[in-house]
């Protein structure tokens, strides 16, 4: 994917990060599989029944609201603090300063002096700038938009990229769009198991996390386990 495409996925699919902040716990990674399936059952929900505790506050307990997915909400801060971050160095390098300069007073018929103060006005209002302190415009979806409005070399108060520059947009954008795909289960993964296979001894390699049904594949025999079917 191109940078262009990784800011955009970060615009497209910050709604579903908040939507996916209150639905069910997600399966962990790898997914339970029936080689082991008894023993990693237990162990989830006991560290599933933990978390629901620690999510919820004192008020909360004992209603029926759902509790907030941790992990979504730290991967939503983690990108936040990236981009913002990103957003805010480039911007110190390339964004021109607001135009200061005193205008004197206009008068009747002054129409320079009345043209430079609005000039001036507008510039320093520019709404292309990006800011260092509005906590409404600072958020990572704003800062992925602005981000990609400077790749793309839109117009405004900007001087031009340098390859350094590009560089570490690049470098935010993928890792932001990385996150948001895990998260939200975009993207299929490969994992090895520890244990061998029941069968031939050899290496099993589990495959999911996309929101499809997950895999176990042996490397060496080519058996073949999907969701919690026996072996």
């Amino acid at each position: 994917m191109t940078t262009a495409d990784n800011l955009q996925t970060v615009i497209n699919h910050w709604t579903d990060l908040q939507q996916a902040l209150g639905t069910t716990q997600a399966d962990t990674w790898p997914p339970v599989m029936g080689i082991a399936r008894l023993h990693d059952h237990l162990k989830a929900t006991e560290e599933a029944t933990e978390l629901r505790a620690l999510e919820r506050s004192p008020e909360q307990l004992g209603t029926t609201a759902a509790p907030l997915r941790i992990e979504i909400l730290d991967t939503m801060a983690a990108i936040d603090r990236r981009l913002v971050d990103a957003a805010d160095v480039i911007a110190d390098h390339v964004q021109r300063p607001a135009v200061t300069r005193a205008v004197r007073s206009a008068g009747p018929g002054d129409d320079i002096a009345l043209q430079l103060r609005t000039l001036i006005l507008k510039d320093e209002a520019d709404e292309r700038r990006w800011s260092f302190t509005d906590p409404r415009r600072r958020t990572a979806p704003f800062a992925a938009a602005w981000l990609l409005a400077r790749h793309d070399g839109a117009p405004g108060p900007f001087a031009k990229l340098t390859p350094l520059h590009q560089e570490a947009i690049a470098t935010a954008a993928r890792w932001a769009a990385g996150q948001i795909e895990q998260a939200l289960e975009m993207t299929r993964r490969t994992q090895v198991l520890e244990r061998p296979c029941p069968h031939c001894r050899g290496q099993l390699r589990v495959e999911g996390g996309d929101g499809q049904v997950p895999t176990v594949l042996c490397q060496g025999c080519g058996r073949r386990w999907t969701g919690n079917a026996a072996a």
